[in-house]
């Protein structure tokens, strides 16, 4: 990463510890509207594209009825979407049918949440926004969807096991515990499928797997800490979590000093077979099966290669890139 991008990021590390959340909200307000006003411009100039057209695209990726899906996703990506964030759902309810789950990531924000909690405000489950996209923003208020009980990295599900995947994350303090949405879609051999992002937006199992292998070679967490927050129920929570240890976090592969490991753990999935790449409207995207992405990455972990790797930590072990 550049000198200018350290800086830049330093900067944004800095405004999200000490500035009010109001403050970065409305600094933040015309520059988002000048993107959304410019992304809306383009979807209109280009052609609509309907349920059919984007069902279809969803088939190539073999996808069935009855699977369980977790679903990563960029609106726009995709491109002028006839219906917008409803038909991307809709895609994907079609085809799995009721006998099959559907769960999208419902993030909030670690920052947000600590500040208003010092405040005496608490994060209310029931009306808390994702921060993870409109997609998953229309998805969470979908009709017969559930959301799990953490309050900065719940998930929702519609369909058949949406309760039982998202009844236990308050079990444990982790983020991604045997009983979390993703543990439980690992347990049931659900499918990742990421539309319009690069995997680094979708690597759910690999926290996973930090979270429940005593081998992870080294600590991504802080100590817990005691939070606050309203759930689903209405019900006052008072438990403990713990959270990704920000210094580490920011050389991962979903931050800029980690694209370099983005870039080369994609090349060495696909050579895998184990990234499946395919179309949908206008985003590159693709599917791998939960199962098989953990137990490589559990493979690749014991070399020492996660996606905190970055060039300067490479060892004689992992150094050859292409035989991983």
């Amino acid at each position: 990463m550049g000198l200018k991008n350290k800086i830049s990021y330093q900067i944004k590390l800095w405004g999200k510890r000490y500035i009010p959340q109001g403050v970065i909200n409305t600094i933040r307000k015309p520059f988002r509207l000048k993107r959304s006003k410019q992304r809306a411009a383009y979807r209109k100039e280009a052609k609509a594209l309907t349920l059919e057209r984007l069902t279809s695209d969803l088939l190539s990726s073999g996808i069935r009825a009855g699977d369980l899906v977790m679903v990563h996703s960029s609106l726009s990506k995709i491109g002028n979407v006839d219906g917008g964030p409803a038909t991307v759902i809709q895609s994907i309810i079609d085809i799995i049918t009721p006998e099959g789950t559907l769960i999208m990531p419902c993030y909030n924000s670690a920052e947000v949440m600590l500040k208003e909690l010092k405040h005496g405000k608490l994060l209310d489950l029931r009306s808390s926004p994702s921060f993870t996209g409109k997609i998953t923003e229309t998805f969470r208020t979908w009709p017969g969807v559930v959301r799990s009980s953490h309050p900065f990295s719940s998930s929702c599900a519609w369909g058949k096991l949406a309760e039982y995947v998202t009844d236990g994350q308050a079990l444990n303090p982790n983020v991604c515990h045997a009983d979390s949405p993703v543990g439980r879609m690992l347990k049931l051999k659900g499918r990742i499928i990421g539309i319009g992002i690069p995997i680094a937006q979708g690597l759910g199992v690999a926290h996973y797997l930090e979270d429940t292998w005593d081998g992870f070679p080294f600590e991504v967490h802080t100590p817990t800490f005691p939070v606050r927050y309203i759930d689903t129920s209405g019900k006052v929570v008072e438990r403990d979590i713990c959270r990704f240890e920000p210094e580490i976090a920011r050389t991962r592969i979903d931050y800029p000093e980690g694209a370099w490991i983005c870039e080369k753990l994609t090349e060495h999935l696909h050579r895998k077979g184990i990234y499946k790449p395919f179309q949908y409207g206008e985003a590159k995207s693709w599917l791998m099966e939960s199962v098989d992405l953990f137990n490589e990455l559990k493979r690749l972990a014991a070399k020492g290669v996660t996606m905190y790797l970055t060039p300067d930590r490479l060892t004689d072990q992992n150094r050859d890139i292409e035989n991983w």
